[in-house]
């Protein structure tokens, strides 16, 4: 792909030219794949919630508004949630092996 291409699919993306410019080629192909995965996100949201109004219009009793938030409460299992859950589990084995004078320990 030739830079003019990028450039435009960058444009399309949300990406400033100047942006575009600033970035190395492997820069821009995350920020464009990172834009493609918010939009898809968005679009999953809209439908979900077009699912949702169409459901609860059919509904012969609309549930209470709080029994419909209870649903959604729960352990956060989000990608970037289980990412900082290993960070943690790593700062925490990192300290160990610092307390142990940087020594290997098998894990159990």
């Amino acid at each position: 792909m030739n830079f003019e291409a990028l450039l435009v699919e960058a444009l399309r993306f949300g990406v400033t030219a100047s942006e575009f410019w600033d970035m190395t080629p492997r820069e821009t192909i995350a920020a464009l794949e990172a834009a493609a995965w918010r939009m898809r996100q968005e679009q999953s949201q809209m439908l979900n919630m077009a699912w949702h109004t169409a459901a609860l219009t059919r509904a012969r009793k609309l549930p209470a508004l709080a029994t419909l938030l209870n649903r959604m409460k729960g352990p956060d299992k989000t990608p970037l949630a289980e990412r900082r859950k290993e960070f943690e589990e790593m700062k925490a084995r990192m300290g160990k092996a610092t307390e142990d004078g940087g020594r290997r320990t098998k894990r159990g």
